[in-house]
């Protein structure tokens, strides 16, 4: 009984802290590039996480017109 509560406990936290870290993805990619939460709450968390890696790559580069064009998909 005590090895069930615990186990659904530890399910819990992990269900939380995924949601925290999605959450946090998107809230970068809305605040520091001005995307729409609407239109990236439809994308999977693997999907942000490449579209994350994508801009990280594209600004490294200092590519303005391809970073201009990935980032005008996700705008208002």
């Amino acid at each position: 009984m005590l090895l069930a509560f615990l186990s659904a406990l530890l399910l819990a936290a992990y269900a939380i802290i995924r949601y925290i870290i999605a959450s946090s993805r998107v809230r970068y990619l809305v605040d520091t590039y001005g995307m729409d939460r609407q239109k990236l709450r439809k994308l999977t968390s693997q999907e942000i996480a490449t579209l994350r890696k994508n801009l990280i790559q594209l600004r490294k580069h200092n590519d303005a017109f391809a970073l201009e064009e990935l980032i005008r998909k996700y705008r208002p």
